[in-house]
């Protein structure tokens, strides 16, 4: 995937089929790890303004990875497009992008996700606390450029469905999270 010039800020979510902490975000991908996902952003990639874009994903690392744009207008899409597929290009080949209504509701650590009002994808997450018994579990300086610091979450239920690729994630299995994701770089 092209690489380019990227500042994003905004939130992110995702579930997937490790059990807590997954290595994909920490160390290295793990391959055959199922995910779903979102990322809701401000910022720009290459100069394209992406204010407002959602982009979920479905993935199996290391096989395929499927993304859902929901932007404004066609050339904001294009712009998210790139950004998805220079992001998620580690996990495996981009087999497909679509445009989507992707809905996030909730807040730290416990959201509900809605990939066309749940046809395609719902996920639910709840966060885990550490030891204050107030506050997430988190990891910084992480070796995802787009995430580089994550919470610990745990799924309560997660599935997906588009074609002939399909994803569930059990109760309790992983979960990462950031309300306020900041990064730049390429």
């Amino acid at each position: 995937a092209a690489k380019a010039d990227f500042v994003a800020e905004g939130m992110f979510v995702d579930v997937c089929s490790c059990p807590p902490p997954c290595p994909c975000e920490l160390i290295e991908v793990a391959m055959g790890c199922k995910g779903v996902g979102v990322h809701q952003i401000s910022g720009k990639y290459a100069g394209e303004d992406l204010a407002g874009v959602k982009i979920a994903h479905a993935k199996v690392v290391g096989q395929w990875v499927n993304l859902y744009i929901d932007a404004q207008d066609e050339r904001q899409r294009a712009a998210a497009e790139k950004f998805g597929r220079a992001a998620f290009a580690g996990f495996g080949r981009i087999r497909q992008v679509k445009a989507a209504v992707i809905e996030v509701s909730g807040a730290d650590g416990k959201y509900t996700v809605t990939v066309d009002g749940g046809t395609i994808m719902k996920l639910e997450t709840e966060p885990v606390l550490g030891g204050d018994g107030k506050t997430p579990i988190g990891y910084t300086n992480i070796k995802n450029a787009v995430n580089p610091t994550v919470y610990q979450g745990t799924c309560v239920s997660a599935t997906y469905s588009d074609g002939d690729k399909k994803v569930t994630v059990e109760k309790g299995q992983n979960s990462h999270f950031n309300p306020k994701l900041k990064s730049s770089g390429k």
